[in-house]
């Protein structure tokens, strides 16, 4: 019997290393699955050097100037007298959820007739509007016809050859 016994220990363990094994396969996979949730921070845009930007003088300082020190502006003004925007936004994602805007920073930079930096501002999100999306539909010319109606509406249609 002791030769049974001996068999019975090992299977006891064996089925021990199975549930362990399964165990830490369990755990491995929340730990991937938790991994994957973790939020994305994304940075975008032209976020401007602070230390940059206080080398900027209005009065002194000339687009050339300005753009070597902070780089291309991420938009220009299309009214009135020539505006520098810098844009920079921080978004976070969490898995396949939409994304969410954690801070947004924008910087213009005034230009006058003459080329040198009039102003220098920061704009915040209260000096924004929001804009009303409009739902109407713009009419085209044609006909609305079914899908059926444009696959067989060319049946029939085909001239016979000139001779």
């Amino acid at each position: 019997m002791p030769g049974r016994e001996r068999g019975a220990r090992r299977a006891e363990r064996a089925g021990g290393f199975r549930r362990a094994g399964a165990g830490r396969a369990a755990a491995l996979a929340l730990a991937a699955v938790l991994a994957a949730c973790a939020p994305r921070i994304e940075n975008r845009g032209n976020d401007v050097d602070p230390d940059a930007l206080a080398l900027v003088a209005p009065g002194s300082s000339d687009r050339a100037e300005v753009a070597a020190l902070l780089g291309a502006p991420s938009s220009t003004s299309d009214f009135g007298g020539e505006t520098w925007f810098y844009v920079a936004a921080r978004t976070r994602a969490v898995a396949f959820l939409e994304e969410e805007l954690v801070a947004r920073r924008v910087v213009y930079i005034a230009f006058d007739e003459r080329g040198r930096v009039a102003a220098i501002g920061k704009l915040s999100e209260a000096d924004g509007r929001r804009v009303p999306i409009v739902d109407r539909e713009t009419a085209t010319a044609g006909q609305k016809i079914t899908l059926l109606q444009q696959l067989f509406g060319n049946l029939g249609r085909f001239n016979a050859p000139a001779e």
